[in-house]
């Protein structure tokens, strides 16, 4: 079922790049610009339709894995079917999977015709870049290590066509229609409290929806715990108004509360929202716990749990007070690498924690205020295997709060279940620290762990909070360009979700 719920924006293409050749320039980074006739907008996703067969390109079988086939298949509006293109220089930009965050490859680097074409984790190299050149409203699009384009094989017609490389022609089989996606979300369901969608809670969705499914949540507020489990991968939520306040998620659970089965939830079990399917997205909404900690006493009480690996979130609001936030994994060997772009954090004690490997990026962190002058919590527990280099990375974010100055923590490490191999590690990355943050000391010890032995640090921060002194270390240039957020996300499989 696909349930277009948003007016389609129109086909840009040739009006961006009538604008360009009248000399009309957009703001710096707003286009990929070339010699010629190449004009493309970043930032935009694009569904690419086949001029001959009317067909769009995609990921056969929406799959995530490295060297998976691009095909021809019908317009669905899933994330496989959704490409950007990233400036690569010189006139070349590489073109970005949504769904995997991989980019178009030529198998092998080949040179011949009908070579394959695949996604790949980003390499930078040549036979990743492409020249896109428009001619009438359609683009032709040519490798540049090859000097190949891309070809529908063989004039073929049928779904699930390979899409190779091939002698550019200029045929239609070789021309593309460049469709913003961005705009006109197509929905296999859609969640809405009025009835007007397929279904009313947002978990009885997710029920239904296999995977690679996008559900539309409508504005509304959605009380009850929602699970997208393992066995549902690359499921995306999309809040309908573009306002992440809009369209809320939330139950009202503590660690210490009755089950209703004769025990109480746990810090784990208190989740609003768990997420343990892979390559999960939300996108403009809110994940919440109500628990009212003003009324009821202090107590964990967790907004979201999330273990999947590769998962992402753009302009989402996570709300809580005590550990709003789990960024967890599967097991203590497995990595569970999270994206969070353009998203609000807000909570008190340890409300960003977990072993997770997770990249906030752009996003705020709001502590909120326990009314004391002295202690009003800690923003990290980080407890990440001391085999995993990487933990918890805030890069450009900005640190706010309505606490006292000098009464918050940046974090302190935590010894999950006892662990003995949990060793924090969390870096603070040229983001702007308030004056919350206690300068002097803005580290502490957890449960009989050290902070000094866990793996704490900052690079190039700024404001008030963001002094230097001896139980600050700081990060040398040296270690932090291994540190950059790519580093954090890229795995052995080259995932590449930065926006």
């Amino acid at each position: 079922m696909n349930i277009d719920s948003r007016p389609r924006r129109g086909r840009r293409l040739a009006a961006l790049l009538a604008a360009v050749l009248s000399g009309v320039i957009a703001a710096a980074g707003a286009f990929v610009v070339t010699t010629g006739a190449q004009a493309v907008e970043t930032g935009v996703w694009y569904q690419l339709e086949s001029r001959h067969s009317g067909l769009v390109m995609g990921i056969r079988a929406a799959s995530t894995a490295s060297g998976a086939e691009l095909v021809q298949w019908a317009a669905n509006g899933s994330q496989d079917q959704q490409f950007r293109f990233v400036d690569a220089g010189g006139g070349y930009v590489k073109i970005q999977v949504r769904h995997s965050g991989m980019v178009l490859d030529v198998a092998g680097a080949s040179k011949s015709d009908g070579a394959t074409v695949q996604q790949w984790g980003d390499a930078g190299s040549a036979n990743q870049q492409w020249k896109v050149t428009e001619s009438g409203g359609y683009a032709t699009i040519v490798n540049r290590a090859s000097g190949k384009a891309l070809d529908v094989w063989e004039w073929s017609t049928a779904q699930g066509a390979r899409i190779s490389q091939y002698t550019a022609t200029g045929a239609a089989n070789q021309q593309w229609e460049l469709i913003p996606a961005g705009g006109d979300v197509e929905a296999d369901f859609v969640v809405a409290l009025d009835g007007s969608g397929t279904h009313a809670s947002v978990q009885a969705a997710v029920n239904a929806a296999p995977s690679g499914s996008t559900i539309l949540i409508k504005k509304g507020t959605y009380k009850g715990a929602v699970t997208v489990p393992s066995s549902k991968t690359g499921i995306t939520f999309i809040g309908a108004t573009g306002n992440a306040a809009d369209v809320v998620i939330h139950e009202n659970r503590c660690a210490g509360c009755d089950n209703g089965s004769g025990g109480t939830w746990g810090t784990s079990g208190s989740a609003s929202v768990l997420l343990q399917g892979a390559n999960f997205t939300a996108e403009d909404l809110t994940f919440a716990n109500t628990y009212d900690e003003a009324a009821n006493g202090n107590s964990q009480a967790v907004a979201v749990k999330v273990q999947g690996d590769r998962m992402v979130f753009d302009n989402v609001r996570f709300l809580g007070n005590q550990d709003t936030l789990l960024t967890d994994s599967s097991s203590a060997t497995a990595v569970s690498r999270q994206y969070y772009h353009n998203c609000y954090v807000e909570g008190d004690v340890d409300f960003i924690f977990g072993r997770g490997t997770a990249v906030f990026d752009d996003c705020r962190i709001h502590s909120l205020s326990r009314g004391s002058t002295s202690n009003n919590g800690y923003v990290t527990a980080a407890s990440t295997e001391i085999t995993n280099p990487y933990g918890l990375l805030f890069y450009q974010c900005d640190m706010t709060s309505n606490a006292p100055a000098n009464s918050v923590y940046l974090g302190r490490p935590w010894p999950a279940g006892g662990s003995t191999t949990a060793r924090g590690q969390v870096l603070y990355r040229e983001s702007n620290l308030g004056a919350h943050f206690r300068t002097a000391e803005p580290w502490s010890d957890m449960s009989g762990l050290a902070w000094e032995d866990a793996r704490l640090s900052e690079y190039r921060n700024t404001g008030p909070g963001a002094t230097v002194n001896a139980n600050r270390p700081q990060m040398s240039s040296g270690d932090a360009a291994n540190y950059e957020p790519a580093d954090y996300l890229r795995g052995s499989d080259g995932w590449n979700p930065i926006r």
